[in-house]
């Protein structure tokens, strides 16, 4: 470590994990949209925290959405065919890789949400099933520079994707954050 010590690195690298966390989570309803996800989420915490020095990657999951606080009428117009995954990030910090997952907003606490912390604490905030190793996850990433695939999925889970962010935002509206 150059001219930063240890602890001013921490301190900041906490801080941006703690901004990009907080933003309130929604999902993408449609191609081009850049909303704060677990993917743009993800991305934007690699971004930083490889700026700041941190060794970081990125991991895909798959996972269900039946796992989630999510209302279970919500949940149901997710096409039970259709594949959901879970992006988040793994930093390394003294040789040991850590989960850390900025996907669910510290407003969610109250209703339930397992929020992340900077220790990892509450990591990953989806109850994941196959974890993909990297030449999978690769693969399976190619898949959204497809514009078909990007679109038959926006097609068939819109009724899902927009319903969620409609309770999510009244979730807000309801507990005023």
């Amino acid at each position: 470590m150059t001219t930063m010590t240890r602890s001013v690195r921490e301190s900041m690298a906490r801080s941006v994990f703690e901004d990009i966390r907080d933003q309130p989570y929604r999902v993408s309803e449609f191609i081009g949209d850049r909303a704060a996800n677990c993917s743009t989420k993800g991305k934007q915490l690699l971004e930083s925290l490889g700026s700041l020095g941190y060794t970081v990657r990125g991991r895909v999951a798959e996972m269900q959405w039946e796992n989630t606080l999510i209302p279970k009428e919500v949940v149901s117009l997710y096409p039970a065919d259709l594949l959901a995954t879970h992006f988040f990030v793994e930093v390394e910090v003294n040789g040991t890789w850590r989960c850390l997952d900025p996907s669910w907003d510290k407003g969610l606490e109250i209703i339930g949400f397992p929020i992340a912390t900077w220790e990892g604490d509450n990591c990953p905030g989806f109850t994941l099933g196959k974890v993909y190793e990297f030449e999978e996850q690769a693969q399976y990433l190619s898949l959204w520079h497809d514009p078909n695939y990007a679109t038959e999925y926006f097609d068939r889970a819109g009724g899902f994707l927009r319903a969620a962010n409609a309770w999510f935002e009244y979730i807000r509206q309801q507990h005023s954050f």
